[in-house]
């Protein structure tokens, strides 16, 4: 019984990588307007289809919030990067121009979570506001889709944030989705644990060395930003967790 369950979790995993591999493939041979406005429309209707049309139209525009910090702070560092693809169930994808540095890749990660949090709260005023509790909802998740994009491992953008301040914060990530996943056996999980241990295995010998080559006031600049981005989001998101009791 033990091994028909995980032959059919396998086949499971199987199939939905295939699709959103080739979902993602067929976006990105079109052009980068159409393949983010045709994905966004495909997104909402999936997510539309499982939790109606109001907390879908929400989600996605949280979620382009969240890339449109990646695409402002790659413009702002001098990165070219496309327009976001948005791949239900997984999130959203852009393309960056490879990084100088891990402070260079750092500050564009932190453009994502740091809208994110903005998004969080101007959601949460909302609430406050209106007392609509699809407010409060999207308010709530916006927390928690920023704070998970903040555990330290790859190819998460905490993993991206933490290659500036230690690479040696990779091993807590990994053991805190490796947790994650065995507490709620999320598909989506696992593979972010394997990748985060494919990075674990590669080390830093895959890049250059000057990549990691940033002085501790760079290191310190980051941990400010991302320290404050976990106590902001965390903060927010246990107010909101109260209010919904």
């Amino acid at each position: 019984m033990r091994l028909f369950k995980v032959v059919s979790f396998g086949q499971k995993l199987v199939r939905r990588a295939t699709v959103c591999l080739l979902g993602l493939a067929a976006m990105l041979s079109l052009g980068s307007a159409a393949s983010m406005t045709l994905s966004m429309l495909l997104s909402a209707a999936v997510y539309a289809a499982a939790f109606g049309w109001k907390f879908a139209l929400g989600f996605v525009l949280l979620l382009f919030v969240h890339e449109f910090g990646h695409l402002l702070a790659s413009r702002i560092v001098g990165l070219k990067a496309s327009n976001p693809v948005f791949i239900p169930f997984l999130g959203a994808v852009i393309r960056i121009q490879d990084p100088i540095n891990a402070k260079m890749e750092a500050n564009v990660a932190i453009g994502g979570p740091a809208l994110g949090a903005l998004s969080a709260l101007v959601c949460l005023a909302f609430y406050l506001w209106t007392d609509d509790m699809l407010m409060l909802v999207l308010s709530y998740t916006a927390c928690l889709l920023n704070l998970l994009n903040l555990i330290p491992c790859s190819p998460l953008d905490g993993g991206r944030i933490a290659a500036a301040i230690s690479p040696h914060m990779w091993w807590i990530g990994t053991i805190i989705t490796g947790i994650l996943f065995l507490w709620t056996s999320n598909i989506f999980l696992l593979v972010i644990l394997l990748f985060s241990l494919v990075r674990l295995w590669a080390g830093e010998g895959d890049l250059h060395p000057r990549y990691y080559q940033i002085n501790m006031r760079q290191r310190l600049r980051v941990a400010w930003w991302y320290f404050g981005l976990l106590f902001v989001l965390g903060g927010v998101g246990l107010y909101l967790v109260e209010v919904m009791r």
